[in-house]
């Protein structure tokens, strides 16, 4: 097997969460804005929660966006390793359909189940966009006898 840079990996799915929540919380205010009060009780709360989610737009938008930093994953660890780049973005899909796979929920619907089979396809294509950009190491200079 070849040497993964697990720093790549790390940094790169660590880039790729932070992303994602900044994201979500984004959106989120976004989307709740004309629903929220000050001193809403949690119920409220709760309750605006679920109207987000289920009235608005919310969350094919988030599929989108999940989308978009799983590509970008990808291609971190591919640029951040320098080696190898589809092992690396195999390797971020793979940890993501780990991720995903932890917080799985009984009440799973077809965005989930299309955001579990796109992951690694996604993360493999942020490496391909990586391999792209990179350069191609050049064969050693062999001197003449």
């Amino acid at each position: 097997m070849p040497p993964i840079s697990f720093k790549a990996i790390l940094l790169a799915f660590g880039a790729e969460f932070i992303a994602d929540q900044i994201i979500r919380s984004i959106a989120f205010a976004l989307f709740a804005q004309s629903l929220y009060t000050t001193g809403m009780s949690d119920t409220e709360m709760e309750k605006m929660r679920q109207a987000v989610f289920d009235t608005t737009s919310y969350m094919p938008w988030m599929f989108a966006f999940g989308a978009a930093t799983t590509v970008a994953g990808g291609y971190l660890a591919a640029r951040i390793a320098k080696k190898i780049p589809y092992y690396h973005g195999l390797a971020i899909g793979v940890v993501g359909v780990l991720f995903i796979l932890t917080f799985w929920q009984d009440q799973a619907g077809w965005m989930d189940w299309l955001g579990l089979l796109i992951t690694i396809p996604l993360a493999l294509y942020g490496s391909h966009l990586a391999k792209l950009h990179m350069t191609p190491d050049e064969p050693p200079v062999q001197k003449e006898p």
